[in-house]
């Protein structure tokens, strides 16, 4: 996949690293989450940690690298449970694939209320016309596209599926917004059970047989 989480230092050569940036990362992926990117300072980082600025200063250049890991870091868990690397099926499985594999992810997300409201605070802080924040959402959503696009072709390599003449990327950015609206609106305004309903209507319409010339 081609969400980058590698570390901004190459600090994981041994345990204690690992240890000490995977504290990092927590206390800030909590923050973030609850109080945004803006509102979440170092110094909340590091009495949740323990650790002196300094320390963290190590592991990370400063809090806006602290912030991209943890949000590209979360993306790629996400991806893993829908698409996962080298994902190859025949194209009469991809439907109940896809329903499975969507449902453990929104049935994840509504388990992890620190991971929905991640992504909440990013795209609030993206509408409000943060340019950094509309940059990285842009990313983001670019880097699961081309992913999800390259997965198609490979299932659909010699006929494209074909839904109301919608290429590839168009059902992809189709499947992201969904998700996205998902992500926004889960167990506030959709029930986990509601969500799951909505994502398996959208791929048994696109998966379903719909479209796709024998």
């Amino acid at each position: 996949m081609s969400v980058d989480t590698q570390s901004s230092v190459d600090t994981q050569n041994t345990p204690e690293a690992r240890d000490a940036r995977g504290e990092i990362m927590e206390a800030a992926r909590e923050g973030f989450a609850m109080k945004g990117y803006y509102g979440t300072s170092m110094g909340h980082i590091v009495k949740k940690t323990g650790l002196s600025k300094g320390a963290i200063y190590w592991y990370f250049p400063g809090k806006w690298e602290i912030y991209k890991e943890v949000v590209m870091e979360q993306t790629q868990s996400m991806i893993d449970v829908v698409i996962p690397k080298e994902l190859s099926l025949p194209r009469e499985e991809v439907a109940d694939y896809l329903i499975s594999r969507g449902e453990r992810l929104i049935d994840m997300l509504a388990e992890d209320s620190v991971s929905r409201l991640l992504f909440v605070q990013l795209m609030l802080d993206a509408m409000r016309g943060r340019e950094e924040m509309m940059e990285l959402a842009a990313s983001l959503r670019e880097s699961i596209t081309e992913d999800a696009v390259s997965i198609l072709d490979s299932i659909f390599p010699d006929e494209p599926l074909r839904v109301d003449s919608l290429s590839h990327r168009d059902l992809v950015g189709i499947f992201v917004s969904v998700l996205n609206g998902l992500i926004m609106n889960l167990e506030l305004m959709v029930s986990r059970d509601d969500a799951k309903k909505s994502w398996r209507f959208l791929v048994e319409r696109v998966f379903g047989g719909v479209g796709i010339d024998a």
